[in-house]
Formats: structure tokens, C-alpha cells, sequence
């Protein structure tokens, strides 16, 4: 199986995030593509997107504090790789660790998201102080390298569940708005327990994938 690793001693496994993506969005179609009333699609495809946030919010924490750890204590690289994640996102997700917000909600008096060290070059005293700084727990690196993994896994096919879903769910509610079901976006909002507010950009997204 594929190896991220740090210092020669510290190996950790590289999920394999194809078949774990291909997998979680097989097993969506499979549930919602043979629903054939859009009304009934809306509404499994909102479960569904419910219970991958709810998972996703269960684990992420967690998978992003270990990372850190990781990286910050045990200046373990080939992260990014493990988590399944773009340098940004990876970035992001340090971020979070630390001081336990998005980066996308930076305001001025936080720390700057750019200037987060997350290089392999970066001084492994420096990256400790500021983990310390932060009060970023320092995770047991044994244990750390073997739930990052797993943790990551969950995540990414929450995600992937999620995402199907969602297409699933922008094209049946504008399917609904459309004869001969002509659904408002009221009516469309309180079958699938979202805001109205919701379902006008889930349209406008739909409209946009069928080009026009």
C-alpha cells in the first residue's frame, strides 16, 4: 500500500481515495437514480446530505487536530496526501486545528492563513511554539499516524456522498418546479426541510447544468 513519509522511522498510509470517491458516489446513484418521482428523489437526496454532514462534522475536527499534530510536532510530511486534500484545503484544515475556525471567516485580528507555516522546509522548533501557542493538543504520533488515515477515509466519503446528493437534489427541485408538477419554492422547501432561500439557488445551479 502506498506510504506518506516523514522521517524515516514515521510511515503512514495513503487511502485509496479513487475507490473510496468511486464507491461512496456508486452507492447514491445506486439509492436515487432508480427513484423516478422527483418529489421522492428531493426528499432521500436532503436525508442523505444530512447524515453525510452530520458524519462530516463528527470527524473532520478530529482528522484536521491529528494532522496538526502531526505536522506541527512531529514535522511529518506527505500530509496532504494521507488526508486526500489540495494544498489549500490542507492548508485550511491546519488552520482549523489551530485556532478552531475557517480560514474563509479570517478577520483581521486572527492569525493570517498565508502565513501558516506548512512547508517541509519549516523549523520543526518553530512549527512546536506555535502549536503550543495555539493549545493544539499533542497527539501520541503512533496512534496519530494510524487514525489519520482512517479519519480522512470517512471524511472523503461523506464528502463524495454529499456532493452526489446535492446534484440529485438541484435537478429533482427543479424538475418539481417544472410541469406537470409546478411546485413553488415554498412548497419544494418544506418537503425537503431547507430553506427557500435554498432551493432559488439549487434552481438557478440546475438551469445552469443544462445550459440555460
Amino acid at each position: 500500500m502506498p506510504k506518506a513519509s516523514g522521517y524515516t522511522h514515521h510511515k503512514l498510509e495513503i487511502p485509496d481515495y479513487p475507490a473510496i470517491r468511486k464507491s461512496a458516489r456508486d452507492s447514491v446513484m445506486d439509492e436515487l437514480g432508480p427513484l423516478a418521482r422527483p418529489d421522492d428523489r428531493v426528499q432521500r437526496a436532503a436525508e442523505i446530505i444530512r447524515q453525510a454532514d452530520l458524519e462530516i462534522a463528527a470527524h473532520a475536527d478530529d482528522r484536521n487536530k491529528t494532522a496538526a499534530s502531526l505536522w506541527f510536532y512531529d514535522n511529518t510530511r506527505g500530509l496532504a496526501k494521507v488526508m486526500g486534500l489540495l494544498t489549500h484545503a490542507y492548508r485550511g484544515a491546519l488552520y482549523q486545528a489551530l485556532y478552531g475556525k475557517d480560514p474563509r471567516s479570517w478577520k483581521e485580528t486572527d492569525p493570517f492563513p498565508s502565513q501558516l507555516p506548512t512547508s517541509q522546509g519549516d523549523d520543526a522548533e518553530d512549527l512546536a511554539k506555535i502549536a503550543e501557542e495555539a493549545g493544539l493538543p499533542r497527539l501520541d504520533k503512533a496512534e496519530a499516524s494510524r487514525r489519520l488515515p482512517e479519519l480522512s477515509r470517512i471524511v472523503a466519503a461523506a464528502a463524495e456522498r454529499r456532493t452526489t446528493a446535492l446534484k440529485f437534489m438541484q435537478d429533482a427541485e427543479l424538475a418539481l418546479s417544472e410541469e406537470p408538477y409546478g411546485w413553488d419554492g415554498y412548497r419544494i422547501a418544506e418537503h425537503a426541510g431547507v430553506g427557500v432561500k435554498l432551493v432559488w439557488s439549487h434552481w438557478a445551479v440546475a438551469r445552469k447544468r443544462r445550459g440555460h
